[in-house]
């Protein structure tokens, strides 16, 4: 009986997709956000980077290998640590818009491009633990 891959392993791997292009992006940016001169606009951490870009390929080397459960619960859990260590890291930067310090500029582009994809690839991530991944033929 050949297995076929069903809706969940494509989900896994858009899940691995997106924390490799937050990882990407948040070390191009390099994880500034705001007032570039201001100590609380930098928010890089390189753990962030490095669990979003691990955790993709360690997702996207288990579900080859087709040990789909665990690679999906990498795929949720790394960019969930991820999100944990920004959100910490990134508190100051936070509290400075809300607070009106950084009032003219609001919320950088580049934070909320950051904070999309991260938050999609943790969602997704989750998503892909209570979907099958294959389906007998």
């Amino acid at each position: 009986m050949k297995n076929k891959k069903a809706f969940g392993f494509y989900v896994l791997l858009a899940a691995a997709v997106l924390a490799l292009a937050a990882g990407i992006y948040f070390a191009a940016i390099h994880g500034t956000f705001g007032l570039d001169s201001t100590h609380n606009g930098v928010c890089y951490d390189p753990l962030i980077t490095w669990l979003l870009i691990g955790g993709a390929a360690a997702a996207a080397a288990l579900a080859i290998l087709k040990k789909y459960g665990i690679a999906a619960a990498v795929a949720a859990a790394a960019p969930g640590v991820a999100l944990c260590v920004f959100v910490h890291k990134c508190y100051w930067y936070v509290v400075d818009v809300f607070m009106g310090i950084d009032e003219k500029h609001g919320f950088d582009p580049r934070f909320i491009t950051f904070i999309a994809l991260i938050l999609a690839a943790f969602v997704i991530g989750e998503a892909a633990i209570y979907f099958r991944k294959t389906r007998a033929a």
